[in-house]
C-alpha cells in the first residue's frame, strides 16, 4: 500500500489572520502600558496603532519566509 505524504500548507489568509489576532492582543497590552506611563489615552492609542501596523507587516513577512524553509516539516 502506498503511503500518502501530506504537505503542510500555510495560506496567505491564515498567516494574515494569525498576525491580526496576535497583534490585537499586543495592541491592547501596549496601549495599557503606554497609558500607565503617560496617563494619556489618545497618545497610548496612537502609539499602539502605529506600532501594531508595523508589527503586523513584519510578522506577515516573517511567516511567509518561514513557509519557504523546509526544516521541521514532514
Amino acid at each position: 500500500m502506498k503511503k500518502i505524504k501530506l504537505k503542510p500548507r500555510s495560506t496567505l489568509e491564515r498567516s494574515f489572520i494569525k498576525g491580526i489576532i496576535w497583534e490585537g492582543i499586543s495592541f491592547i497590552l501596549t496601549a495599557l502600558f503606554v497609558y500607565l506611563v503617560y496617563g494619556n489615552i489618545i497618545r497610548a492609542v496612537q502609539f499602539s496603532l502605529v506600532l501594531t501596523l508595523i508589527k503586523v507587516v513584519l510578522y506577515f513577512v516573517h511567516e511567509r519566509c518561514w513557509k519557504m524553509v523546509r526544516w521541521g516539516k514532514y
